[in-house]
């Protein structure tokens, strides 16, 4: 599950992070006012509930600050690295609750064994916001990938209207021992082992097959034609033969005519397929 990867929209915007931040501030402060930890229910005080705010406080303050200090380089978003920013903001929030506590709630002298009894009590109470943060970032975000794909114009006008039949597909093996020249609307796809290729295509009528030895890369540089591409790391489809296509921002998978199995659109190339698809009225 920690492989999980989408697009990052820049971390959170100004504006989210500052909503996502009050919301758990102030879910850290309903726990507290129900469960009461931190020695708070033996704590008689005319404004103890007064008391207990700074607490939510402070986990608002340190969600933010994290949020806003987590490198934006980052192009990717990952549920790991989403678990380790939360492991940071409960170990800020647990040295400065303990802190406040000390000095303000318990008053009694700072030692390692206090401060680790805050930090289980802040996890206990941190716990549940964290689950409900990610599984809410994780929805945001594949609602986000499904918004993209469906807005994305990939192909133009000009693009559909390519003629494959038109077009030539010559491909040379590394040491020119090899060769291959078909028509592009002749090409079904290649798939990549090592450093050769798998061929799949027309030849009278009939699918045929051909290794060569090259690389998929130099494939890619040698196909003259749009509607020829990458939808796998080990993968080249010509998209105007595929029938039917299923799935969701984790992957698609394709079909073909004339081959027995389904081919997978890995996530990086969903932007650049579904919508050509889309494009050509090609059936879910």
């Amino acid at each position: 599950m920690l492989s999980i990867q989408y697009p990052n929209p820049s971390s959170e915007t100004r504006k989210e992070l500052v909503w996502t931040s009050a919301l758990a501030g102030v879910f850290l402060y309903v726990l507290l006012l129900i469960y009461q930890p931190f020695g708070t229910s033996q704590f008689n005080h005319e404004y103890k509930y007064v008391l207990l705010f700074p607490y939510a406080l402070i986990a608002a303050t340190a969600f933010g600050v994290v949020g806003w200090l987590i490198p934006k380089a980052k192009n990717t978003w990952t549920l790991g690295l989403e678990i380790l920013k939360m492991a940071q903001i409960l170990l800020i929030t647990s040295v400065l609750s303990y802190i406040y506590n000390t000095i303000f709630i318990s008053k009694i002298p700072i030692s390692i064994e206090n401060y680790v009894y805050m930090l289980i009590y802040t996890l206990a109470l941190w716990t549940p916001i964290s689950i409900i943060y990610l599984l809410a970032r994780y929805i945001y975000l594949n609602n986000k990938q499904t918004e993209i794909i469906d807005r994305s114009e990939v192909v133009s006008e000009e693009f559909a209207k390519t003629d494959l039949e038109d077009l030539k597909l010559c491909i040379v093996s590394d040491y020119a021992l090899d060769s291959l020249e078909i028509r592009c609307g002749d090409f079904l796809y290649a798939e990549s082992a090592d450093n050769y290729c798998s061929l799949f295509f027309y030849q009278n009528g009939i699918v045929h097959h051909k290794m060569i030895r090259i690389s998929l890369t130099k494939l890619i540089e040698r196909i003259p034609a749009d509607g020829i591409q990458q939808v796998h790391r080990s993968l080249v489809v010509n998209l105007n033969k595929v029938v039917s296509f299923k799935g969701n921002s984790a992957g698609y998978k394709i079909s073909m005519e004339n081959v027995g199995k389904p081919l997978s659109v890995s996530r990086k190339y969903i932007s650049s397929t579904i919508p050509f698809l889309k494009k050509l009225n090609t059936r879910p």
